[in-house]
């Protein structure tokens, strides 16, 4: 397992980021410098794992990126994703057991394994950062792993969609919150997963205490963004 195309990717998306969007990155030191952590993160965009990512080669780690599985089948760009260290899920299973047990093997390894808990794009009502649930798989993860959590928060990113926004450098921002300690032998997988919902709640309500957040920046769908003029 080589980190070498993880951090070229790395280092183009931050020079792409720079010259046509206006990033603000928060508590970049909260990303351990070494051991194992699960990465839990709301998802708004394809463009989520490339834009929370590439800050990582800086305290030198990589992030093994849980993808679904259509992605990494796409030709070109499944190639891509897998030299990046991306591993599949299954989400036509109830349980993919192959990708729970990659998930362990590479946090065994004191790798940083990230996953987007909401199992797809999540826009208003339907995402975490608005009211809704966490599943609850994401917490039993945790449990048997045993490791640190660290949440984060990406906004802004499905601007990404909307070409003509480049013209105006869109605002995007990443914050990583504070590592969470491991669940304990009595912490239920419920209350686990209020831990990671609250953490990752309360970095969005920072946000929107520090930046006024603008009507365009509200997260919509790919659709939309598209149709956008």
């Amino acid at each position: 397992m080589s980190d070498l195309s993880y951090f070229i990717g790395a280092l183009g998306t931050r020079i792409a980021t720079t010259l046509l969007t206006d990033t603000t990155v928060r508590d970049l030191d909260n990303i351990p410098a070494s051991g194992p952590c699960l990465l839990v993160c709301n998802h708004i965009s394809h463009f989520d794992p490339n834009i929370l990512g590439m800050n990582f080669p800086r305290r030198g780690r990589a992030v093994d990126y849980m993808a679904d599985l259509p992605l990494l089948q796409i030709p070109v760009a499944g190639r891509i994703l897998k030299s990046w260290n991306a591993f599949p899920i299954d989400r036509t299973k109830p349980i993919d057991r192959a990708a729970i047990r990659a998930t362990l093997e590479r946090l065994a390894q004191g790798r940083i394994v990230g996953i987007f808990p909401e199992k797809g794009l999540r826009y208003g009502e339907k995402s975490i950062l608005n009211g809704a649930p966490l599943p609850a798989g994401t917490a039993a993860i945790w449990k048997m792993a045993g490791v640190p959590a660290l949440p984060a928060l990406v906004f802004g990113t499905d601007q990404l969609y909307q070409w003509r926004y480049l013209f105006r450098r869109p605002r995007l921002f990443v914050y990583y919150g504070p590592l969470l300690p491991p669940p304990d032998a009595n912490e239920s997988r419920e209350a686990a997963s209020d831990r990671l919902t609250t953490a990752i709640r309360h970095l969005y309500a920072e946000l929107q205490k520090e930046f006024r957040v603008r009507p365009c920046e509200i997260p919509r769908c790919p659709p939309e963004r598209f149709s956008e003029i």
